[in-house]
């Protein structure tokens, strides 16, 4: 690197810490509404979007890459070492078995969601309108005194 590049990295670097002094003492600035649009804001939304696999995934890759720094050129012989022990516990595996239940927990969520997505696209149609058969009611008449049936009703 020549001095010519280490100055450009020192006039970039010197514009973030710039930038962060203006954020952080004039927040009411203009230019730092701007500047945390352009810097701040982007960044925030795309940490807020990570899931908690994202972060486990982060975790997993930065031990594995601890690990390795730590074993330094090592790290290639260890795994060397121990690969047929790793391959003869993957041929002990019974893979079919594993297959079979991946395929069987993809057939029952496949059956679950395909049931909430029809419920689902039903309640988003609007729903048909038939001709409703109207109930047709009945007038009743009132009892007669004299008739034998009407004092029964109305002992009822």
């Amino acid at each position: 690197m020549s001095l010519r590049e280490g100055n450009h990295m020192l006039i970039v670097a010197a514009t973030f810490v710039a930038c962060i002094v203006v954020l952080r003492l004039w927040p009411d600035v203009p230019v730092a509404r701007v500047l945390a649009g352009l810097l701040v804001l982007p960044v925030a939304r795309r940490v807020a979007a990570l899931t908690p696999g994202h972060w486990l995934l982060f975790l997993i890759l930065s031990v594995a890459a601890g690990t390795v720094l730590w074993m330094g050129g090592d790290m290639i012989v260890v795994s060397a070492m121990g690969s047929p022990e790793l391959a003869g516990v993957l041929m002990a595996i019974d893979v079919a078995a594993y297959l079979d239940a991946v395929l069987a927990a993809l057939a029952v969520a496949g059956a679950v969601r395909g049931t909430s997505l029809k419920l689902w696209v039903a309640r988003l149609l609007p729903r048909p309108r038939g001709r409703r058969t109207r109930r047709v009611r009945v007038a009743r008449t009132a009892a007669n005194d004299d008739d034998p049936a009407g004092d029964w009703r109305a002992v009822a």
